[in-house]
């Protein structure tokens, strides 16, 4: 069988992504429909279902992202802070969420909305949120530039898990 080549002519190989395990097809293949399977059905609900009040919208932000963490094999593990965060609060996020990490964060806030550290009101109780992303039975973190950024490169991680750190209050 010959070898795929690019429209020059050179011959292309296809690099796993470093974290990749050994490839499951079928489980990929699996979890790339599921996430289409939900984004579909979340465009349908935003699009066509008239959406009648904040609280309406809200729930379909968590439940989609949720539901496309799910379909994607991912896991969210979210850690608390030593104190509790006071009930009027601004949440910023202590570094880059990214795609992964921004659904992660929703799902664990219930679609509280996260600023940037600079968009802070003067004066609020700044809250902190930190990602972390390790696999599931190993030990330590590994970088935010080492998690892929597409569909496929998610799928085919087996146990990955999104750990989302609430940070103590900052006065």
């Amino acid at each position: 069988m010959p070898r795929p080549a690019d429209r020059k002519g050179n011959v292309v190989t296809a690099v796993p992504h470093p974290l990749a395990t050994r490839p499951d097809r079928g489980l990929q293949r699996r979890r790339r429909l599921r996430a289409a399977r939900t984004q579909v059905g979340l465009s349908v609900q935003t699009r066509l279902l008239p959406v009648v009040s904040e609280r309406r919208r809200q729930r379909l932000h968590v439940c989609g992202a949720a539901n496309t963490l799910t379909a994607l094999g991912v896991r969210v593990c979210v850690l608390g802070p030593p104190t509790p965060w006071p009930r009027t609060r601004c949440v910023v996020a202590a570094g880059p969420l990214g795609r992964l990490g921004g659904l992660a964060v929703a799902t664990a806030l219930r679609g509280e909305p996260v600023r940037a550290a600079a968009e802070a009101p003067e004066g609020a109780a700044v809250c902190p949120v930190a990602v972390r992303y390790r696999l599931a039975g190993d030990e330590g973190y590994f970088p935010a530039d080492d998690v892929p950024t597409s569909v496929a490169g998610i799928a085919a991680l087996r146990g990955l898990v999104v750990e989302v750190h609430l940070l103590p209050p900052a006065a």
